[in-house]
Protein backbone atom coordinates (compact mmCIF):
# COMPACT_ATOMS: atom_id res chain seq x y z
CA UNK A 1 0.00 0.00 0.00
CA UNK A 2 1.16 3.70 -0.70
CA UNK A 3 2.21 5.57 1.99
CA UNK A 4 0.87 9.07 1.22
CA UNK A 5 3.27 12.54 2.26
CA UNK A 6 1.32 15.72 2.70
CA UNK A 7 3.22 18.91 2.24
CA UNK A 8 1.91 22.22 2.85
CA UNK A 9 3.33 25.14 0.33
CA UNK A 10 4.11 27.53 2.93
CA UNK A 11 7.17 25.04 4.37
CA UNK A 12 8.51 24.89 1.08
CA UNK A 13 8.92 29.02 1.15
CA UNK A 14 9.38 31.54 -1.95
CA UNK A 15 11.21 30.95 -5.03
CA UNK A 16 13.73 28.77 -4.84
CA UNK A 17 13.34 26.64 -2.41
CA UNK A 18 13.53 23.50 -1.14
CA UNK A 19 11.68 20.79 1.24
CA UNK A 20 13.13 17.57 2.06
CA UNK A 21 11.57 14.88 3.24
CA UNK A 22 11.43 11.08 4.17
CA UNK A 23 9.88 7.75 3.21
CA UNK A 24 10.71 4.10 4.19
CA UNK A 25 11.23 1.73 0.94
CA UNK A 26 11.30 -1.78 1.70
CA UNK A 27 12.36 -0.99 5.61
CA UNK A 28 15.22 1.21 4.36
CA UNK A 29 14.83 5.23 5.09
CA UNK A 30 14.85 7.21 2.37
CA UNK A 31 14.53 10.76 1.51
CA UNK A 32 13.12 13.06 -1.39
CA UNK A 33 12.88 16.51 -1.89
CA UNK A 34 10.54 19.10 -3.53
CA UNK A 35 11.99 22.57 -5.16
CA UNK A 36 9.91 25.44 -6.14
CA UNK A 37 12.00 26.94 -9.15
CA UNK A 38 10.39 29.44 -11.80
CA UNK A 39 7.12 28.70 -10.25
CA UNK A 40 6.85 25.58 -10.32
CA UNK A 41 6.92 22.43 -8.31
CA UNK A 42 9.37 19.34 -9.03
CA UNK A 43 9.75 16.65 -6.75
CA UNK A 44 12.79 14.37 -7.04
CA UNK A 45 14.76 11.45 -4.64
CA UNK A 46 17.38 12.84 -3.08
CA UNK A 47 20.05 10.74 -4.05
CA UNK A 48 22.86 11.41 -7.10
CA UNK A 49 23.48 9.42 -10.02
CA UNK A 50 26.97 8.82 -9.79
CA UNK A 51 26.80 6.95 -6.89
CA UNK A 52 23.68 5.86 -4.44
CA UNK A 53 24.68 8.99 -1.95
CA UNK A 54 22.21 11.57 -0.94
CA UNK A 55 22.88 15.42 -2.58
CA UNK A 56 22.16 17.44 0.21
CA UNK A 57 25.27 17.38 3.01
CA UNK A 58 23.60 19.71 4.98
CA UNK A 59 20.49 18.55 5.42
CA UNK A 60 17.66 20.94 2.79
CA UNK A 61 20.72 22.41 1.13
CA UNK A 62 20.35 21.42 -2.61
CA UNK A 63 20.84 24.55 -4.14
CA UNK A 64 24.44 26.16 -5.16
CA UNK A 65 25.15 29.52 -4.44
CA UNK A 66 23.27 31.65 -6.91
CA UNK A 67 20.03 29.19 -6.75
CA UNK A 68 20.44 28.25 -10.63
CA UNK A 69 20.89 24.70 -9.95
CA UNK A 70 20.93 21.95 -7.95
CA UNK A 71 24.04 20.43 -6.31
CA UNK A 72 25.54 16.96 -5.55
CA UNK A 73 27.51 17.94 -2.14
CA UNK A 74 29.90 14.65 -2.67
CA UNK A 75 30.88 14.71 -6.21
CA UNK A 76 30.39 18.42 -7.51
CA UNK A 77 27.29 16.92 -10.20
CA UNK A 78 25.22 19.85 -11.44
CA UNK A 79 21.13 19.25 -12.15
CA UNK A 80 18.50 21.40 -13.90
CA UNK A 81 15.92 22.08 -11.42
CA UNK A 82 13.29 21.66 -13.80
CA UNK A 83 14.15 18.20 -15.63
CA UNK A 84 16.87 16.97 -13.39
CA UNK A 85 19.52 16.88 -16.09
CA UNK A 86 22.71 16.70 -14.87
CA UNK A 87 24.70 19.12 -17.11
CA UNK A 88 27.71 19.03 -15.53
CA UNK A 89 29.97 16.02 -13.38
CA UNK A 90 30.61 12.74 -13.39
CA UNK A 91 27.16 11.56 -14.03
CA UNK A 92 26.24 14.03 -16.85
CA UNK A 93 24.13 12.95 -19.09
CA UNK A 94 21.83 11.26 -16.57
CA UNK A 95 18.96 12.35 -14.20
CA UNK A 96 17.30 12.66 -11.37
CA UNK A 97 14.97 9.59 -9.80
CA UNK A 98 11.27 12.18 -10.54
CA UNK A 99 8.44 11.51 -8.03
CA UNK A 100 4.99 11.51 -8.84
CA UNK A 101 3.08 14.45 -7.04
CA UNK A 102 -0.20 15.61 -7.42
CA UNK A 103 -0.09 19.17 -6.71
CA UNK A 104 -2.94 21.27 -5.02
CA UNK A 105 -4.11 24.75 -4.44
CA UNK A 106 -2.05 24.58 -0.61
CA UNK A 107 0.02 21.61 -0.79
CA UNK A 108 2.30 18.96 -2.23
CA UNK A 109 0.70 15.49 -2.09
CA UNK A 110 3.41 12.75 -2.58
CA UNK A 111 2.42 9.00 -3.05
CA UNK A 112 5.02 6.91 -2.22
Amino acid sequence: MAKQIVIEKTKIGDHPSTYRFTFDEDGIQKSGFVIFFDNAYYVYRNECQHLPVELDWQENEFLDDENNFIVCATHGAIYEPSTGHCVNGPCQGSFLKKIEFIEDLDKIVINI
